[in-house]
């Protein structure tokens, strides 16, 4: 029972650590296959030096609706970086207008609703973010997105597209309904309460060893809120409210249904959604409002095309290309050296400690192994021109864990991952918010 609670989102994000792989030998003489002339140079000195040498790969990327941005690892300085210039070159030049995080959907709603007004940005990112984005270089992304909106009147939107929390998503419903004909829906909001502040709490705890709980209670109160959800979606359906309203009320209680689901789906026998299938559900929704053009941030492994470890972890990036054939793109991006930020603990959470750690040197005969060994400081590639022969060799991973040796790779096609990968040779962990 109690491995139900783990399975909820956080272990397939750490499932880096502790595997035991077993590693193929590529051929000696494989690289002499891989195209070098697709090789294409990137300045990241500056915001126009690096637009000028990535422009090719914009155009391709601003002829689809969705763009993924991935993350090699969850906490690098640089990826978050070119991120944002990406992000920036996308929004004020191709009309996109969303930024979804690998964030809890109704915190990232909440985040957007605050963004706007507040006057303490470090304060709301701490509230609303997971760790791993409470950092200067996220900081940097949404003071500009809050400077943006200030001078346009099409609006950039944040958004969340996982489901950590649940406490968050009664919030969001509490603002839409209180001064709404709908308010006395918010009577029967005690048992999803309840539950949802029972589960957070457990999902906290769990990171402490010292944390003792009895899993059957947690069982009882998450299926409880679960059907409790189900039955205010069903009211909300027939309420006299503003379309939009019952569009964000759907959305916060299908995320609460998502983080509930785990014990629901045991007790009813039923098989459960993988956290890729819901979050590519979730993009989905939000790309329902006409003119919707939107960019994710996610780790590689969740906007790669398709899963890693025999397709085990992963893939919401391919779930979204089948529901948007030929409309998604997905760079990733990947790293040889220097250091990355990372925590010991296995939940993510609002509060995990983040610290630097080295990243580990890449396993011979690897991607990172291969690109670093060819003196080029930043360039990205087109994985079908670049690997025409689709050779395999390994591919580091790194999640939340200081994890980045050995047990971090899997043996990929790249050009089954991503229609391009940027890559940089040198990266540094992001800078902390004070």
């Amino acid at each position: 029972m109690k491995n139900i609670l783990f399975t909820i989102i956080g272990t397939i994000t750490l499932f880096f650590a502790g595997r035991n792989l077993v590693f193929g030998q590529a051929k000696a003489d494989s690289n002499s296959t891989l195209q070098i002339s697709a090789i294409k140079p990137v300045s990241i000195q500056s915001f126009e030096a690096f637009k000028a040498s990535i422009k090719p790969l914009i155009e391709k990327m601003s002829a689809k609706q969705i763009v993924g941005l991935g993350e090699g690892t969850h906490g690098t300085a640089e990826f978050y970086k070119v991120r944002f210039w990406i992000s920036r070159i996308l929004i004020e030049e191709k009309g996109f207008n969303h930024i979804a995080f690998e964030n809890d959907y109704s915190d990232s709603w909440l985040l957007n609703n605050e963004l706007n007004t507040t006057t303490n940005l470090d304060a709301l990112m701490k509230k609303r973010l997971l760790s791993i984005w409470q950092n200067q270089e996220t900081k940097e992304l949404l003071a500009w997105v809050k400077q943006y909106n200030s001078k346009h009147h099409k609006k950039v939107t944040i958004d969340g597209l996982d489901y950590v929390y649940i406490t968050p998503d009664v919030e969001v419903l509490k603002q839409l309904l209180t001064k709404t004909p709908a308010v006395n829906l918010l009577d029967s909001m005690d048992v999803i309460t309840k539950a949802a502040k029972f589960q957070d709490e457990v999902w906290e705890g769990s990171n402490h060893s010292e944390y003792k709980v009895n899993m059957d209670s947690v069982s009882k109160s998450s299926y409880a809120g679960y059907v409790a959800a189900v039955k205010l979606d069903k009211a909300l359906n027939v309420a006299v409210l503003p379309q939009q309203v019952k569009d964000d009320c759907h959305m916060a209680i299908l995320n609460i249904e998502q983080a509930f689901a785990p014990f629901y789906d045991e007790a009813a026998k039923l098989p459960e959604a993988s956290r890729d299938d819901n979050m590519a559900q979730n993009a989905a929704l939000i790309m329902k409002k006409p003119g919707t053009k939107m960019i994710i941030w996610a780790h590689n492994v969740h906007l790669a095309k398709t899963g890693i470890y025999n397709n085990e972890v992963g893939g919401t990036g391919g779930i979204i290309l089948k529901m948007f054939p030929n409309n998604y793109f997905i760079l990733g991006t990947g790293t040889a050296t220097g250091t990355f930020a990372a925590t010991k603990e296995s939940r993510d959470t609002y509060t995990n400690p983040m610290a630097a750690y080295p990243l580990e040197v890449p396993v011979k005969g690897s991607w990172e192994n291969l690109f670093s060994a060819m003196g080029k400081p930043v360039f990205y590639v087109e994985p079908s021109a670049l690997n025409p022969q689709k050779l395999q060799k390994q591919m580091r991973f790194v999640g939340y864990t200081p994890e980045s040796g050995p047990k971090s790779y899997d043996k990929t096609n790249m050009n089954d991952l991503f229609d391009a990968y940027l890559f940089i040779n040198e990266t540094h962990a992001p800078a902390p918010l004070k």
